[in-house]
């Protein structure tokens, strides 16, 4: 069964039995998908109502029924909002179309879709404590064929409702009885965006006669092969014996009327490209209303672009490389296309214009440069008119991957506060060795599929820095200096990877959360300066936040020494000694001041954990370790420190 949204108007009144008569109503209802979400309140009452008296709750099957008044989603208006006598209140989803937003009074994200009921209730109302006076729709009964409209297929989901000009008083008893049809129900149903143009303007009752269409919309352009179409309408206040006649024209011919119809009216179209005017006339005697509505049936689109391939013709370090792009497609032949790549490259391969089916090649684009297709057909019997982007291939020779651990992620700014994130995020990498490496053709990326290749040269210098941003524009990133700008990867503010990636190979990662890494807004966080390596900076307790103004009130410091370091106090208390090293013994001496139990943790150059012992004699049996470099944690109470260890 669906359920209908509805606004009811309800007085706390326990000592009056009877039917109440203000007419505070629900002049229009926009339901379905969040952009035509949207209430429109009447006061049709005589006198300014305050709007603060009440609140919008929802109830879960139809406001009729005590007790099932849930009241989840309790909206009370603002203090003082005075609804004027004939004047109505709109309320809008804050993702609704800007032409609803246009005239909106306020916005609320309280429009769930299809499960709930609202009601319009006196503040502090409960749900055994209400009385109904008005009510949208059957009691939440499907509403039935009755309603259907193009476009709807499910009661009146994405649907607007409009209320019948000659219904504007609160629903009679038994409550529900205007009926579920379109006939009978006090409610006019349309397409999604019908009405929208007219929010705002309800001006109450009238006498008299109205006939409007409902569907399609005007200027509609229904698809290709459409056979069958339906013209809804609904007439108002019609007069006994009155009838209703339909003109319809198609493509400019003569006008071919049909007497005495009922809704709904059934046009069948023949040929796509056929463009119909249909004039619905309300008549006794005379024409007392008219409404016009116009559509066509598209021309179809054949063409189908299929696989879409980017090769470079050359591939160096160099910034003029070329590359050729393939777009595959089928359905060609039928109408004269238009290929447009906005003077990018050169197009040649198969012509879709003469040939079913081939390959497009557009040859010769800059490497770097990303272009769009735009693929058009010929009106006069083609619609299509649709567009592929091209995204430049990274066009690099043969890379040299330094060692792992050799270029190391040194600072994150995950959530920046000066700025969006979407300009704001940024991370620092700190090249460990006396050479400069060159990070052209590495991979920015995280376990959740981002993913991005550095496309230009980006030098990181002996022993120093690189910043990588989001956003290489320091007016608008935070005044952030960014060697290199990159796309498509989001650090998230919660749980996240930052990788940096040579031919498959991890150099480095830092998988960070919010639980054992820093975690405060605008400030970075940054690696201690005296654990710069692999293996430390996998440990939340070697970052903390940065302390140094980037200059806009964040805190971090892009592209220089970090301003983050771990306190020494408990280390030099400790005093630990670790010997021989390096070592050809097969084992290691581990001391300290103090007799307190040590805990030892051997990493490899990988940071894989190949050793976790707790010390009973101060010696460590690495004899099962090859030859190589690792990474002791050594932690002593509430100390801890890391070494490096060679085993020949």
């Amino acid at each position: 069964m669906k359920k209908l949204y509805f606004l009811c108007a309800t007085l706390l009144m326990a000592a009056l039995s009877t039917a109440q008569t203000t007419d505070l109503l629900i002049s229009k209802y926009g339901e379905g998908s969040a952009d035509n979400k949207f209430l429109e309140i009447y006061n049709g009452t005589g006198a300014d109502v305050d709007l603060s008296g009440y609140s919008l709750s929802s109830c879960s099957n139809g406001c009729n029924v005590i007790g099932e008044f849930d009241f989840p989603d309790n909206v009370t208006f603002e203090a003082g909002t005075i609804l004027a006598d004939g004047d109505v209140y709109v309320i809008a989803h804050p993702d609704a179309d800007p032409t609803i937003l246009a005239n909106a009074d306020t916005t609320f994200q309280f429009l769930s879709n299809g499960d709930d009921a609202f009601a319009l209730t006196l503040v502090g109302a409960t749900a055994d404590t209400y009385t109904i006076i008005d009510l949208m729709g059957d009691l939440g009964e499907d509403p039935g064929s009755g309603w259907a409209v193009a476009g709807v297929t499910n009661g009146t989901q994405n649907a607007t409702l409009t209320r019948k000009t000659s219904v504007c008083s609160p629903n009679p008893t038994p409550l529900g009885s205007f009926g579920t049809d379109a006939a009978t129900s006090e409610w006019n149903i349309g397409a999604s965006n019908s009405g929208w143009d007219t929010l705002g303007s309800f001006v109450g009752c009238s006498t008299t006669p109205v006939v409007s269409i409902s569907s399609p919309a005007d200027s509609s352009e229904l698809p290709a092969g459409t056979t069958t179409v339906d013209v809804m309408f609904s007439t108002e206040n019609a007069p006994g014996g009155s009838t209703v006649d339909v003109t319809v024209i198609t493509n400019g011919g003569t006008p071919v009327v049909t007497n005495d119809v009922t809704s709904p009216f059934t046009i069948d179209p023949t040929a796509d490209g056929d463009m119909f005017v249909v004039i619905v006339e309300l008549v006794d005697g005379g024409v007392l209303a008219s409404d016009t509505t116009s559509f066509s049936i598209s021309y179809p689109c054949d063409i189908q672009v299929g696989e879409i391939i980017s090769t470079c013709d050359t591939e160096t370090n160099m910034t003029d490389d070329t590359y050729t792009t393939t777009l595959a497609f089928t359905g060609g032949g039928t109408t004269t296309y238009t290929i447009d790549t906005g003077g990018v490259g050169v197009v040649g391969g198969d012509d879709p214009s003469s040939v079913a089916e081939g390959t497009i090649e557009i040859t010769g684009v800059t490497e770097g440069t990303n272009f769009t297709v735009t693929f058009t057909g010929n009106p006069a019997n083609s619609s299509c008119d649709f567009t592929r982007d091209i995204t430049s291939p990274v066009c690099i020779g043969t890379i040299t991957c330094p060692n792992v651990g050799d270029v190391i992620i040194t600072e994150i700014m995950k959530n920046p506060n000066a700025v969006n994130d979407g300009d704001g995020e940024y991370f620092e990498v700190y090249n460990t060795t006396a050479s400069a490496i060159d990070m052209q053709g590495w991979v920015i990326s995280d376990l959740d599929g981002d993913m991005h290749t550095i496309a230009a040269s980006v030098s990181v210098p002996a022993m120093g820095y690189a910043v990588f941003g989001i956003n290489a524009d320091s007016g608008s990133n935070g005044g952030i200096t960014v060697d290199y700008e990159y796309s498509g990867v989001n650090l998230s503010n919660g749980a996240d990877e930052v990788q940096i990636v040579c031919s498959g190979t991890i150099i480095d990662e830092v998988q960070y959360n919010d639980a054992d890494f820093p975690d405060t807004a605008g400030v970075a966080m940054e690696l201690a300066v005296s654990e710069f390596d692999s293996v430390s900076n996998d440990d939340g307790m070697n970052w903390g936040d940065a302390t140094n103004d980037i200059g806009t009130g964040d805190l971090g410091t892009p592209g220089d020494t970090n301003s983050f370091s771990l306190s020494v106090d408990s280390f030099t208390t400790n005093n630990f000694s670790v010997y021989p090293n390096p070592t050809t013994t097969g084992f290691v001496n581990i001391t300290s001041a103090n007799s307190n139990a040590i805990s030892v943790v051997v990493y490899d150059i990988l940071g894989k954990q190949v050793i976790s012992e707790t010390l009973s004699n101060d010696r460590l049996d690495v004899s099962t370790l090859n030859a190589g470099v690792y990474v002791l944690k050594i932690t002593q109470s509430d100390a801890s420190i890391t070494k490096k260890l060679v085993i020949k």
